[in-house]
């Protein structure tokens, strides 16, 4: 989570063929030729082929993501499938796309699929608390606390909530209420624990939404009691510590959450903004090339965030280097820079 990162408008998934970028990667073992050559003239068996061939691509996705593999090639398998067939993958395989999206600082496309997956499931839980986060942080309050109000009313149906438009920051109060009430109800989650790391997440998201950064981190704590593991929570601690003032117990939580999950490009994109925050302009240079470099290198560098390179740019000038910040620029070849650095 980082809040103030603008409003740009939601994009679509189409704009780009990540079919072919994804073939690209040699993930895929079979083509259409392949198929045909094999003598498979039926219609419905060519098409048979194929579905079992996309849903292989977004196991592959699933199994990346799960393992700690790349999150570069987890998005693609992903967003390959959904360019074959978007009304073929079901509630789930949106979620993960967009979870995905997210963690590759991708944040508009994770909330085209994770909407998508509410709307093909609404009662995809998950997806609701995800999609929450993607729009606080592109700044989309209003809609991250009725996203979170339609959590509740999911999960909690007997606990009475008004009904009806209300102003913003009132609103914001009426969900707080409602999580608040399910607080007091104890934990209903699997995994037991004295609180529910569920309504822990929700609520430090509305928290963090307007601006109780410290009240955050004590939720986001008591959720990471129940679920230690869990590297996404460390990272939106880390995020909330950051933005009040905490910047080196920030670094302690991105660093957590890279040992649970080495390619997770948004934690070391946050790692290197808490790095400038301390003035250690080397360091973070370093973590914002090392997430880079998780894309590819040059032009074989794929589904990258322009805020990465953005970034870069802007601590290779607090670094007085004019000549690395003019390098920095997307299809850049950041093998060029491992000669100073590290990463």
């Amino acid at each position: 989570m980082g809040k103030g990162k603008g409003r740009e408008d939601v994009t679509g998934l189409e704009d780009v063929d990540w079919t072919r970028q994804f073939d690209q990667l040699d993930l895929e073992s079979k083509t259409e030729a392949d198929i045909a050559a094999a003598g498979l003239e039926s219609e419905d068996e060519l098409s048979r082929q194929f579905e079992e061939l996309w849903k292989e691509k977004s196991g592959m996705a699933l199994r990346l993501r799960e393992s700690g593999g790349s999150l570069q090639e987890a998005a693609l398998a992903y967003e390959a499938s959904v360019q074959r067939d978007s009304h073929a993958l079901d509630a789930e395989a949106w979620m993960f796309l967009g979870q995905i999206q997210a963690e590759n600082e991708k944040e508009t496309a994770a909330i085209r699929a994770l909407e998508r997956a509410i709307e093909l499931d609404d009662a995809c839980l998950p997806a609701y608390t995800s999609l929450a986060v993607s729009y606080v942080n592109e700044g989309y309050d209003q809609q991250a606390y009725a996203t979170l109000e339609s959590w509740i009313r999911h999960r909690f149906p007997d606990i009475p909530i008004p009904d009806g438009a209300v102003a913003p920051m009132d609103l914001r109060a009426r969900v707080i209420d409602a999580y608040l009430t399910a607080a007091r109800q104890g934990p209903q989650s699997p995994e037991g624990g004295s609180v529910d790391a569920d309504v822990q997440l929700g609520l430090g998201v509305l928290l963090y939404g307007g601006g109780e950064f410290d009240k955050a981190v004590d939720c986001f704590v008591a959720a990471l009691e129940v679920r230690p593991e869990d590297y996404l929570l460390w990272n939106r601690l880390g995020a909330t510590l950051a933005n009040s003032g905490r910047s080196e117990e920030a670094i302690n939580a991105y660093h957590r959450a890279l040992d649970l999950r080495p390619s997770f490009v948004r934690a070391r994109y946050n790692l290197g903004v808490s790095c400038i925050n301390i003035g250690c302009h080397r360091e973070a240079a370093e973590h914002f090339l090392g997430a880079l470099s998780m894309h590819g290198d040059g032009q074989t560098a794929v589904n990258v965030s322009n805020s990465l390179w953005e970034t870069l740019r802007r601590v290779f000038y607090m670094m007085e280097r004019r000549d690395l910040a003019e390098m920095a620029h997307p299809g850049a070849d950041i093998k060029e820079f491992r000669q100073e650095f590290d990463f």
